[in-house]
């Protein structure tokens, strides 16, 4: 997992200005999906511009899609619709983009571009879709590689030893959500919480990265080095500072801890180590390993399809079936009843479309061209 990939230098800016990873792996999969299009649509007789429009409305759509939906179901578990919302779905940076609710922003948008591009173009609906489709595999798995980047759509505790697992750094959603149910302490340490007015170290985990810097029961904080990424001390004099460095205030990319303590009449610098979660299942890492090889089935697919539409009800089928399989092993905060049903619909709608487009018969290609000359008039 690495949150920030690398930071620009900028003069003002001690830390420099961060490049996200979710946020190039967004990027990514716009330019290499939107490419991809373009070639395919070439190959079926349509401009590539037309896909390179299309594109931009369904990434506009999709962004508001995903953003909406997600601060609306928050503020449906919260009970709390007020004007605060407005400013909520602007904090991308803060998290919250639901693939279903990206698809459904993607659904509208196309409605208003086929409005505006694609109906005075005479261009067919299901032919963009099959067209688009495995670009949209390439996509999600892109996608999900950003998140696991990011630390988000994260998987259960993998509780048997020969489990694929991964261990999440300090500033991940993981570390932060095990803290919040007890599974874990935030880097390997507790604190003595009968002392309030001072963050003296009560345990430290043995063999954990805390103990290997050197930091033992008894000590106490009294800062923390490079903090948030000033490369200043930050000054802890109370355990609510340290509860605070810990929890909202800790910097989003920041992965390696330093700590000053003071032990009995003296004052060290421990060397910095880098705490990690418990071994989670990578389910952002799996989903990126079935888009691809749902990517190579749909390309597989193309040349055996009859009708336009069945590689995008390919598309819907697999995707839900393997979205309903790995959501049995994500643990991460999500509208669980929501994505469950969209999935289920998605299996359903895909395979009933699937075989009603090859229950049709096949039209010689001489028809289906006057009948598409016929469409563009």
């Amino acid at each position: 997992m690495q949150q920030v990939l690398f930071r620009i230098p900028f003069p003002g800016l001690p830390a420099g200005i961060p490049i996200y990873g979710f946020g190039a792996m967004l990027f990514l999969a716009f330019v290499l999906g939107t490419w991809l299009a373009g070639r395919r649509a070439q190959k079926e007789g349509v401009r590539k511009e037309y896909i390179q429009d299309l594109a931009m409305w369904l990434l506009v759509g999709g962004i508001i899609g995903a953003r909406l939906s997600s601060v609306l179901l928050e503020a449906w578990k919260a009970r709390q619709f007020n004007f605060n919302l407005i400013g909520q779905f602007f904090r991308i940076w803060d998290g919250g983009l639901i693939l279903y609710g990206s698809i459904i922003g993607g659904l509208l948008a196309y409605l208003l571009a086929y409005r505006f591009i694609i109906r005075k173009h005479g261009l067919s609906t299901w032919k963009l879709a099959d067209i688009v489709a495995p670009s949209l595999a390439v996509g999600v798995g892109l996608g999900r590689l950003g998140c696991f980047l990011n630390g988000c759509c994260y998987g259960g505790v993998a509780c048997q030893e020969p489990a694929w697992q991964v261990h999440f750094p300090l500033s991940s959603p993981p570390r932060f959500a095990l803290v919040a149910e007890g599974y874990q302490t935030a880097a390997g340490f507790t604190i003595n919480e009968r002392t309030p007015e001072r963050a003296v170290v009560a345990a430290v985990e043995p063999g954990s990265a805390a103990a290997a810097s050197g930091l033992k029961a008894g000590d106490v904080i009294v800062g923390l080095r490079d903090f948030p990424l000033s490369g200043e001390k930050h000054a802890i004099k109370t355990l609510g500072d340290l509860e605070n460095a810990f929890g909202p205030e800790w910097p989003r990319g920041k992965n390696v801890l330093a700590l000053s303590v003071q032990r009995g009449a003296e004052a060290l610098d421990l060397p910095a180590f880098a705490p990690k979660t418990l071994g989670l299942h990578p389910t952002q890492l799996y989903e990126s390993i079935s888009m691809l090889l749902i990517f190579v089935l749909l390309s597989a697919y193309w040349p055996l399809r009859r009708h336009n539409g069945e590689v995008m009800a390919l598309l819907m089928f697999c995707y839900g079936i393997h979205r309903s399989l790995n959501e049995l092993l994500r643990e991460d905060a999500r509208p669980v009843a929501f994505e469950k049903y969209i999935s289920v619909f998605l299996i359903v709608a895909g395979l009933a479309l699937w075989i009603l487009l090859r229950r049709l018969p096949v039209r010689p290609a001489k028809v289906e061209a006057v009948a598409a000359g016929a469409a563009a008039v």
